[in-house]
């Protein structure tokens, strides 16, 4: 019996082949992308997940709570937090180990190469688990001047993986022994992702780069937060048991916080490892609301495409009520004939879901190149998207023949052949024809709102010129710190270069550098203000092209204008107290409760207690990051050193020769250093990739929904004029026009598209009212767009079905009147 239904469903199907081909053309698209999308969001929510230990691993945020301020989550901590969590804490913890990113430089035939590595300390690979091909994870580590890479990096310096024993030489002299080699990283690990890094060392290693004298004297130094710190608790503790007794740790160590600000509290929070990607700090990770976006807008297009499914099955079931009836009348069975529609679609179904499969094996690739992402090939096995993808078509195509089976099955047959031209369902299709449009609207609009929002976030003033403007870095190694100005000097005698600046950190870098500060005349107990600190050289704001509001820049002919870390600590220049020069941000004024830049101008400033600064200029404000973000308030200070990075403004005249002058002069003063350079605007539009990347996404998402619902109308409108020839005939015998019939045809699928218009518009407007509500910079959402988003889903729908209704309507009635 099931191959005879077999034979059966093969021959109906191959008969149907419009109905067929559209059915499958509509499923597949809709599967393919749930796999796609699916696939992409089990990936990034499952990072770090296979850790044998990775449950009970957390890693440790610093926290500050301050009022008329947002709560502050930052990943760095101190040097000593380490050991003090380990003595503190040791019934609950069982290993600590902390981690700090470093960029050295290897010595890698005649050209430097810079390198990024890890300076972790020796439980390290005994807490994560990356598999080892060759060593000891339990030992590697335990002495300094050993070093763990993985495959490729072995591959890449040494030409094989066999590298045990081998020694990788730094431009310093000094000479890391590699005493492991792990299995190149999964691409679902943070330190694949947010922390590409592919060495490990020891983290007392002496690299003889700088590191070494700086690192030794932050033993005891709480306030210098510059490496992460990972905990795996003892079985069986609940992290959130320990998150009283921070406060009480910190302030065991860290004396004398209330008197700075004393409403500021400071904590620990322990991150767990699995969450680190979805609960992105500075910029690394994923949003979780992104995830959830893609993760609906894929539902969205999957939902289109099996309404699109359910509705032509039952509309062609229509179609099949004398065979029905026939059947009954020759003893089929209700089972039998519930059995033989179950089977077409679910055979149907099948064969979607294996199209859909393929599909992914075509476009996974340029999917990935779009969001930017990379998978394992683990991940694109096609044992792991068949268990996907072949259990949901079942479920489809037992939702598109469960409906017409049990309707068309239930009646007599004399009913059967008396209904068996009579319209049915009509109501249900014009339902889902709706939901079908109302979901392709909302995913229009929200396509069009997102590429205006990107389009005016990436185009507003930034506070600054970003044209024009070369970043050279690489300056944050002691060599660099040191040729700082000769380098600045060197690079503005190069003809085609206008001017120079150093600073720390670049407008479109992450920095969390923050102080305190107050006016003098401010009420005892006030909180202090939270503001962000820049330092910078005093060439930097005329570089940057910072409008000047009042007042006066730094200037290199006032050597007091110069100060450092130190003397911003202890309030003192050249050794004795005196007011430190600072330059404001219009926004810090406001901030600190000077109403205008002159008011600003003059005055003297708290910070960070007791240091004095005495207000030189205000300046314009400046775009730090993106739209999400909004002006900062900002104190700029002029260092005499920790400046990383030299702004260079070219000028009009410039050309290639200016850039390989700069690149010439680089080489000649730091020759063990590499050099990065890069244009300032191109990194600003980096800033904004994602906000791209998911606008294109929608884009396509957008395109494959209106397509999806177009086959199904397409569909529709067949089946709907071959339901209505012998009508169409009677309407052209009575003096009906070929217009006339068109209009009649279109009119039928206008409506429920104009319905789907009055569903979507709310929806989306409140949809995108929300997501703009992230930006603090943000366009006003324009009922112009909703309307646009309408009328385009209305004229696609007129143009698909218009060409059957033609078709129809130009056929002569004689042949109409002869139909069956």
């Amino acid at each position: 019996m099931l191959v005879h239904n077999l034979r059966v469903a093969m021959r109906v199907l191959l008969r149907q082949r419009l109905y067929t081909a559209l059915n499958v053309a509509g499923l597949a698209l809709g599967i393919a992308t749930a796999a796609m999308m699916g696939l992409y969001v089990w990936h990034e929510t499952h990072f770090d997940g296979f850790h044998p230990q990775g449950g009970r691993i957390f890693r440790v945020l610093n926290v500050a709570r301050q009022s008329a301020h947002a709560t502050q989550r930052i990943m760095e901590t101190a040097k000593p937090l380490g050991p003090a969590l380990a003595q503190d804490l040791a019934g609950e913890v069982e290993t600590v180990v902390r981690v700090v990113r470093h960029a050295t430089v290897l010595r890698d035939g005649p050209t430097p190469v810079e390198q990024r590595i890890f300076l972790v300390d020796a439980p390290f690979f005994r807490l994560f688990g990356f598999p080892f091909l060759a060593g000891d994870p339990a030992t590697a580590l335990e002495r300094p001047g050993t070093v763990v890479l993985t495959e490729s990096e072995a591959r890449r310096h040494f030409g094989t993986a066999d590298a045990l024993g081998r020694t990788l030489t730094l431009t310093s002299g000094v000479g890391l022994v590699v005493s492991g080699v792990v299995r190149d990283l999964p691409s679902n690990t943070l330190f694949t992702r947010e922390f590409p890094v592919t060495l490990w060392t020891n983290i007392t290693t002496r690299l003889n780069d700088g590191w070494d004298a700086d690192f030794a004297a932050k033993d005891d130094k709480w306030r210098s937060e510059f490496m992460q710190t990972f905990v795996l608790l003892k079985p069986g503790v609940d992290p959130a048991a320990l998150a009283p007794r921070f406060p009480a740790l910190l302030a065991a160590y860290r004396p004398g916080l209330g008197d700075v600000a004393p409403d500021l509290v400071e904590t620990l929070e322990l991150q767990p490892l699995t969450a680190m990607h979805t609960d992105p700090l500075e910029g690394l990770g994923v949003s979780p609301v992104t995830l959830a976006t893609f993760a609906v807008v894929a539902c969205l297009v999957l939902g289109i495409a099996v309404v699109n499914f359910v509705n032509l099955a039952t509309a062609r079931s229509a179609l099949r009520a004398r065979e029905v009836a026939v059947r009954k009348t020759l003893g089929g069975r209700r089972g039998q004939l519930v059995g033989q529609f179950l089977l077409e679609t679910v055979l149907l179904a099948l064969v979607a879901g294996l199209l859909g499969l393929a599909l992914v094996e075509l476009a996974l690739p340029r999917f990935l190149a779009l969001l930017d992402a990379r998978l394992d090939s683990g991940f694109l096995s096609g044992a792991w998207l068949m268990a996907v993808t072949l259990p949901l078509s079942l479920l489809v195509g037992l939702l598109g023949g469960i409906y017409p089976a049990l309707v068309l099955s239930r009646p007599r047959p004399t009913d059967l052949l008396r209904q068996a031209r009579a319209a049915g369902g009509g109501r249900l299709r014009a339902v889902l024809v709706m939901l079908q449009f109302s979901a392709a609207i909302v995913l229009v609009i929200s396509t069009l709102v997102m590429g205006q929002q990107t389009r005016y976030a990436s185009t507003q003033d930034l506070g600054f010129r970003a044209d024009g403007a070369l970043v050279l870095r690489g300056l944050d190694r002691p060599a660099g710190q040191a040729g700082v100005q000769t380098l600045r000097e060197a690079v503005l005698r190069i003809p085609g270069v206008a001017a120079a600046g150093a600073t720390a950190n670049l407008p479109s870098d992450h920095s969390e550098w923050t102080n305190n500060y107050r006016l003098p005349q401010t009420p005892a107990g006030t909180p202090d203000l939270l503001i962000r600190t820049e330092q910078v050289d005093v060439d930097y704001m005329q570089t940057l092209g910072v409008p000047l509001l009042a007042g006066r820049l730094f200037d290199r002919q006032r050597p007091g204008d110069l100060t450092s870390r130190p003397a911003l600590r202890t309030g003192t220049s050249g050794g004795v107290h005196a007011a430190i020069p600072a330059v404001l941000s219009i926004t810090a004024a406001r901030r600190l409760g000077l109403a205008t830049a002159e008011q600003a101008v003059g005055r003297t400033v708290m910070y960070g207690g007791d240091t004095v600064l005495t207000v030189i200029g205000v300046v314009d404000d400046v775009q730090f990051g993106t739209a999400r973000s909004g002006f900062e308030p900002t104190v700029y200070f002029a260092m005499r050193d920790e400046l990383s990075a030299l702004l260079v403004r070219l000028a009009p005249n410039a050309d290639g020769a200016t850039l390989a002058a700069i690149d010439d002069t680089w080489r000649q003063l730091f020759p063990d250093l590499p050099l990065r350079r890069e244009f300032l605007d191109d990194h600003i539009r980096q800033l904004y990739a994602d906000e791209a990347r998911q606008g294109d996404l929608l884009a396509l998402f957008s395109g494959l929904a209106i397509l999806i619902a177009c086959l199904g109308l397409f569909g529709l409108a067949a089946f709907t004029a071959e339901r209505r020839t012998k009508e169409i005939g009677l309407r052209k015998v009575l003096g009906a026009t070929v217009a006339d019939i068109v209009r009649l045809l279109v009119w039928q699928f206008s409506k429920p598209v104009l319905v789907a218009n009055l569903v979507a518009w709310p929806v989306a407007w409140v949809l995108m009212g929300r997501w703009l509500g992230g930006f603090a910079y943000r366009v006003q959402l324009d009922p112009l767009v909703f309307a646009a988003a309408g009328l385009s889903a209305l004229l696609i729908a007129w143009a698909t079905v218009a060409g059957h209704a033609a078709r129809v309507a130009a056929a002569r009635p004689v042949d109409a009147l002869r139909y069956e």
